[in-house]
């Protein structure tokens, strides 16, 4: 049996259980646990999904920038901004608590 076969067919095993054990995944991170203040994260299938596309439509759009306003005075403040925007969207789609979720909007707003 050909190595390469072998490999292949493992890849594609691995692809079939990952698909059928990652919708049931989550993984929650607590910063910060008081009655009236929380700072929750929790990672669900479809959040780790979504940010794999917003990850792949920010760095198009960062690559994209960078040759459009390559000569312009601000590019710096721009791709600070635009930073800040999609840290926000990434904070937005992992918030667990109302405090984060108001947070996070509030920065995309403002950055927006």
């Amino acid at each position: 049996m050909n190595i390469s076969i072998f490999l292949i067919g493992f890849v594609f095993f691995l692809g079939g259980v990952s698909v059928w054990l990652l919708p049931t995944f989550k993984l929650g991170i607590y910063l910060l646990e008081w009655d009236f203040l929380s700072l929750k994260f929790n990672f669900y299938f479809n959040s780790v999904l979504f940010s794999f596309i917003l990850f792949w439509v920010t760095f198009s759009v960062l690559i994209f920038s960078t040759y459009y306003l390559n000569s312009e005075l601000n590019f710096n403040y721009y791709c600070f901004v635009l930073l800040i925007f999609v840290g926000s969207m990434f904070s937005l789609n992992f918030s667990n608590s109302i405090f984060t979720m108001l947070l996070s909007w509030d920065l995309l707003g403002i950055s927006s």
